[in-house]
């Protein structure tokens, strides 16, 4: 571990003056090149990964340094930046580089002199150009600043990324921004090799920086991230956190910038990147044993659809903005990519700053082995495109090695210690909320029953009357409870009008139904976790305990199957029931900001709770046939519409954001209920 910053910048420095000096050798040697990029990125890392002390302006001076370095280089082993500058000259010249292949203009006098050079070193010159337009506007300004020259470039990507660095200072400590400041692959990757990769990341960093007081400028980053690589759309789920308008301001500057080219009458780049995306193969990591299996095209749609899948359950597991893992999202891209090339990792890589993972860095020390190609190391036994079998090891071996490394870190992490908060319950104020609509045959009987089996601690029994049209309210005020109305229908504005009429002290809430399907015995073992301060909610679970015939109808049996499921999928909380039997602390019960107003009530709760970290158990309660006819699965329509919301308020939550600020102004409860350990239902940590 470096004890000063000294150490690692020298290597820095070091590694990027003997990466310059290679590149100006006539005929330089790709394998010192990479060894040269490979071994300073590990030092780097390896100096750096305990985070030194040190100041913000060090670690942006030194970057600033590095790339000024840069600036003396050549682009070795790389080419691409001929189509850049290709594509600035065309944007200026005729408005687009779409639609027209370079290699049309290759016995055309009209062409400048200061670009016969530039067409003669472009790859792939049978196809037009597959870069997006964000990037067209960025090539035009950087050939507009230097013209033919790879000083445009170099400047405007070194920008970028000391943009991203800047941004990156103000959110992180200066020792984990070193970690992607003075890398040598990221530097060399962006203002070296010049690779606009950084400009993809630099968007939605800013993005993502600014989504929570301006939702529509983050929606315009996001759109011009996607501008400049289509692959910024697995970022886009983390506008559904934000204001519809943030969506609507993403796809219309997308839109926009698509528009722009495409309406000139050459398109926009799709049918090259079609066949970029359907047919070229590269240096693959858990795409090839798809590859070897499948053959090549039928590989590449199950590849997407698994990438795919887990890009969003990754989205759908975090529980605010912040906490979006978009290293990650990029890294399981790049994982069953066809192609994966060392710069790719500029996506990423802002994103891992913070996140206590070397998997990210330690791969900057991985790929630039796959500059060892036929090509490059001149191999005739090689395809030209193909990596060195002894390279790919390399790869596999210092990847393989990171990620176990952060496994075998993150496999036992460490408890937080109890909550001061949470304490058991020495003297208890119970409150029991009972929606209820048209169960004047029942709510008495509940009623009465409640206050036998709950003597001690019942303070309140609130009957919230849902516009009954017969003598519920009645028949329950008879029997003992306090009753309110709320007219407007719906499971949850009840129980919301119930939480509106609690009174002071009072310190835990139960929740019951009304039609006598609940055994109100049940409710002092419901209670006991809570009042032994071993749980914030309680669930009483019918799937546990005996059900009587005709209790549950099959689509409830089946939804009370796959809303648990999805739970346990997203959040990585075990529950078997939805059940409405259950209770909750006060102040647990305040901090989820409750808000759904029908179906989709009992649901909400426990995600928010899941995702809140709270502590939940499930006791078995038994369960009977309701008095009377049940409003939901009585129907096929009841059926349809609890079922169908349920799924939306588990998609909500999932890609919603989670809004602390928000619930804390609600309960007045801050940070302490924000465990960072998940407790199981029995009980104890998993």
């Amino acid at each position: 571990m470096a004890k000063t910053p000294f150490a690692p910048v020298v290597v820095l420095l070091v590694g990027m003056s003997a990466l310059i000096w290679l590149s100006r050798v006539t005929s330089p040697s790709v394998i010192a090149y990479v060894f040269v990029l490979a071994c300073s990125s590990a030092i780097v890392t390896f100096l750096l990964w305990r985070a030194p002390q040190m100041s913000a302006r060090i670690v942006f001076a030194g970057a600033v340094l590095a790339h000024a370095i840069t600036l003396a280089g050549q682009p070795a082993f790389e080419n691409d930046y001929f189509r850049f500058l290709w594509d600035g000259w065309r944007t200026i010249e005729s408005g687009t580089p779409y639609g027209i292949a370079p290699e049309r203009y290759f016995a055309d006098a009209s062409v400048p002199a200061r670009m016969t050079a530039v067409l003669d070193g472009i790859n792939y010159p049978e196809f037009p150009t597959i870069y997006g337009p964000a990037l067209q506007f960025a090539f035009a300004a950087a050939f507009g600043l230097a013209g033919s020259e790879v000083l445009g470039l170099q400047l405007l990507f070194a920008g970028a990324n000391l943009m991203i660095i800047g941004l990156l200072l103000r959110r992180h400590a200066a020792g984990k921004v070193a970690l992607y400041a003075w890398n040598p692959l990221i530097i060399a990757e962006t203002s070296l090799h010049l690779h606009p990769d950084g400009l993809l990341a630099g968007a939605l960093l800013t993005a993502l920086l600014v989504a929570r007081r301006r939702p529509v400028l983050a929606g315009v980053g996001l759109g011009i991230a996607a501008g400049v690589k289509l692959v910024a759309l697995a970022a886009w789920p983390v506008l559904l956190r934000l204001r519809p308008a943030a969506l609507f301001a993403a796809i219309s500057t997308l839109g926009l910038l698509y528009a722009i080219f495409f309406f000139q009458g050459h398109g926009a780049g799709f049918e090259s990147t079609a066949t970029f995306a359907t047919q070229w193969h590269f240096n693959p990591l858990l795409y090839e044993p798809l590859f070897q299996l499948l053959g090549g095209q039928m590989a590449r749609l199950p590849a997407l659809l698994i990438a795919g899948v887990l890009v969003l359950w990754l989205h759908a597991r975090s529980q605010m903005i912040d906490d979006v893992p978009l290293a990650v999202i990029f890294g399981v891209i790049l994982l069953f990519a066809p192609a994966v090339n060392s710069w790719y990792l500029l996506w990423l890589l802002p994103f891992a700053v913070g996140r206590n993972q070397i998997w990210p860095f330690a791969a900057t020390a991985a790929l630039p082995f796959s500059y060892l190609t036929g090509l490059n190391l001149s191999d005739a036994g090689l395809d030209a495109f193909q990596v060195h079998g002894l390279a790919r090891f390399a790869e596999w071996s210092i990847l393989w090695m990171a990620i176990v490394f952060d496994w075998q870190t993150h496999r036992h992490p460490k408890r937080a210690p109890e909550d001061p908060h949470i304490f058991p319950v020495a003297s208890a104020s119970i409150a029991v909320i009972m929606p209820a609509l048209n169960e004047e045959a029942s709510v008495g009987h509940v009623v009465r029953r409640l206050h036998e089996a709950l003597p001690l601690g019942l303070s309140q029994v609130i009957v919230v009357d849902n516009g009954s049209t017969d003598q519920t309210a009645r028949v329950a005020q008879d029997a003992g409870a306090t009753v309110i109305a709320e007219p407007q229908r719906g499971y949850g504005a009840a129980c919301l009008a119930g939480l509106a009429a609690l009174t002071p002290e009072i310190n835990i809430v139960l929740f019951i139904d009304s039609d006598g399907s609940d055994v109100v015995e049940d409710a002092p073992k419901i209670l006991a976790p809570i009042l032994g301060g071993h749980a914030d909610l309680v669930i009483g679970s019918r799937s546990l305990g005996h059900l009587e015939p005709g209790a549950m109808t099959a689509p409830q049996r089946f939804g009370n199957w796959l809303a648990p499921f999805l739970i346990r999928i997203v959040w990585g909380v075990r529950v078997t029931d939805l059940g409405p039997f259950r209770a909750i602390r006060r102040t647990s019960l305040d901090a989820l900001a409750m808000q759904d107003r029908d179906f989709g009530w009992t649901v909400e709760m426990q995600v928010r709770a899941a995702k809140l970290r709270l502590r939940m158990q499930e006791v078995p309660t038994d369960y009977r046939r309701r008095i009377g006819v049940s409003k939901i699965s009585g129907t096929i329509d009841g059926v349809l519409k609890a079922g169908s919301k349920i799924l939306f308020v588990i998609g909500r939550e999932a890609f919603g954001d989670f809004d602390t600020a928000n619930w804390h102004r609600t309960s007045g409860e801050p940070a302490p209920l924000r465990r960072r350990f998940k407790t199981g239902f029995n009980g104890k940590s998993n």
